[in-house]
């Protein structure tokens, strides 16, 4: 299922550039409305692929902004706006006309949707994201995109790092490089065995990537703290490139519940449908 939440500011403020761990936590914060436990179990360890690989089995898209904004890059705004001096997006809303934009989430998993929207109304309308009071305005459920349409990643990058050995810089891959189709399948038929716990019979997805005269690639920046309690910072960087896909539905679908690629927990691999 997918789920599209749309939120309005009803005053000027300002959105991070780095949204995507603050809509994670707001994500969690919703389930832990509805179950603490099964909020606290799915942040730290999530369904379970060979006892060594984690994986949480919803994905959410970048934000969809419907109206200009302006980027603000340590530069301030004048008294008058009432926002501090911070990099980030700057959204004009008024009582007489908000401001609005809006995130999709997607997950194949009856209990995260069913504490999900629990937890949506037990909220309320008011939440923060980041340091911005927003509003609640609007929960849809949309329609799955047909699987032979195109595909382009909604603010949320297609990631692939290759695994290097302990001491080695993690190396990230793009469409094109060597292997980089191979562990987009790879990650997707893990999550198909981790999700109905069976292998899947069947081949692989091919993919055929589009440049095109968006931006190709987008990258962000993520805070972790470990289990030692230091906050990390983990870097995501990958492609917004459109692509096409064929191949066995049941793969496709997984990807569009689930996410295409790694880290979608994070904010990464969440498509939709266009053409």
């Amino acid at each position: 299922m997918r789920i599209k939440i749309t939120l309005s500011l009803y005053k000027p403020g300002i959105i991070d550039f780095n949204y995507q761990h603050q809509i994670q936590a707001l994500i969690y914060g919703f389930l832990s409305r509805s179950n603490p436990d099964y909020s606290q179990w799915l942040h730290e360890q999530g369904y379970l692929y060979k006892k060594d690989k984690q994986f949480k089995l919803f994905v959410f898209s970048g934000i969809t902004f419907h109206k200009p904004v302006k980027v603000i890059r340590s530069c301030g705004l004048n008294s008058s706006d009432k926002v501090s001096n911070s990099d980030g997006f700057w959204c004009k809303g008024s009582e007489n006309e908000p401001f609005t934009c809006s995130f999709q989430i997607a997950s194949p998993v009856n209990q995260f949707l069913h504490h999900l929207i629990d937890g949506i109304f037990r909220e309320g309308n008011k939440i923060t994201l980041g340091r911005q009071k927003m509003l609640i305005s609007g929960i849809e459920i949309l329609p799955s995109p047909l699987y032979n349409m195109g595909l382009r990643p909604l603010e949320s990058p297609i990631f692939i790092k290759k695994p290097m050995p302990p001491g080695q810089k993690d190396i990230y891959l793009f469409p094109g490089d060597e292997g980089y189709e191979t562990f987009l399948n790879q990650n997707l038929l893990h999550k198909y065995e981790t999700l109905y716990n069976k292998s899947f019979i069947g081949g692989t997805l091919k993919f055929n990537f589009h440049t095109g005269k968006d931006k190709p690639v987008k990258h962000f920046t993520i805070f972790k703290k470990g289990l030692d309690g230091i906050v990390r910072y983990i870097h995501i960087k990958g492609t917004l490139q459109p692509f096409t896909v064929s191949g066995p539905e049941e793969l496709i679908k997984i990807g569009l519940v689930c996410g295409f690629g790694q880290n979608n927990s994070m904010g990464c691999g969440y498509v939709e449908g266009y053409g």
